[in-house]
């Protein structure tokens, strides 16, 4: 198994620790509690679930949905609770260091400069909004789940994307002016040759 369907098994685990639900469900939780630093598609969780159910982690449980239907769902087994709970002991693999946006600045020389500032532009305006959203879920954290002792936990990773994302934002802006320099001297280049130009052809 990838390191990444590694993980993603106890994503699933964690989430059904938390209450049962069917992939619908899960997904939906995974999308308002740990979406800004995790993410599961319907792709990736239904396979999981039925590899879960048969190693015994969770069980199958039949409820009733809204609609008055049947639905498949599902539920951790105490021996899913042990796995999970052994995983969490474990010290968490470090992370691939890839970034699409930094290779790109990186051989931004090779095109006009405009290009890597409109990058970095949208980059920012990105974090701008995550920043926005973080106030938004940790507002309604705390007035959901005042009293949960898991509370802190939650916070504590809202509070990593919160950090990640304004040092990106001043990131950001010190690169915006290191390219509107990269600009001005580019200008200055073009100007002297035009000059340059004009005078040899008096």
């Amino acid at each position: 198994m990838e390191m990444n369907d590694a993980s993603s098994k106890f994503a699933l685990l964690g989430m059904l620790s938390m209450c049962p639900g069917s992939g619908y469900d899960i997904r939906k939780l995974v999308q308002s509690s740990i979406g800004y630093f995790w993410s599961e598609s319907y792709g990736r969780i239904y396979p999981l679930l039925k590899k879960l159910a048969k190693e015994g982690l969770i069980r199958p449980e039949r409820q009733q949905g809204k609609s008055g239907r049947a639905r498949q769902s599902y539920a951790i087994t105490k021996k899913g609770m042990q796995a999970l709970q052994q995983w969490l002991v474990r010290t968490p693999r470090l992370e691939p260091n890839r970034s699409e946006l930094l290779l790109k600045i990186f051989f931004s020389g090779l095109v006009p400069v405009e290009v890597a500032s409109a990058h970095v532009v949208e980059r920012k305006i990105t974090e701008e909004r995550n920043l926005a959203s973080y106030e938004k879920v940790e507002a309604r954290l705390r007035q959901k789940h005042a009293r949960d002792p898991r509370l802190p936990y939650w916070l504590s990773t809202l509070s990593y994307g919160r950090h990640r994302s304004t040092a990106i934002v001043a990131w950001c802006d010190e690169t915006l002016q290191r390219l509107s320099q990269i600009q001005r001297q580019a200008l200055k280049l073009e100007l002297k040759s035009k000059l340059k130009l004009e005078r040899s052809t008096k």
